[in-house]
């Protein structure tokens, strides 16, 4: 399978959907879901953190992978944003092919 979903943690439902929203427009991702209350425990610069954060998963394919982390990259506000790329086994034979002709413009 060509498709990825990718997982990316955001400080505020505003800031994902912002984010998503030029995923999509620059055909970067073919879809995002936003989970708001994902709680998150970490540490960061020797300190213990627990925040809420807002989950995105986009889907995307292998072609277009890096050029999402990349834009991702440039206009995420954490310094370290957490982006993780999963590639897909299985699914739904449709619903793929409708990703992979979104990041091929064939809408």
């Amino acid at each position: 399978m060509e498709v990825i979903l990718v997982y990316i943690n955001f400080p505020s439902r505003d800031v994902a959907r912002h984010i998503g929203t030029a995923l999509i427009e620059k055909q970067l991702a073919a879809c995002v879901n936003l989970i708001n209350g994902v709680e998150s425990i970490y540490q960061w610069k020797g300190e213990i953190c627990d925040e809420v954060e807002v989950m995105m998963v986009a889907k995307t394919t292998v072609s277009r992978y890096q050029q999402l982390e990349d834009y991702v990259k440039e206009v995420h506000p954490y310094d370290t944003p957490e982006i993780i790329g999963q590639q897909l086994a299985h699914g739904s034979e449709g619903y793929l092919n409708w990703v992979q002709d979104q990041m091929e413009g064939r809408h």
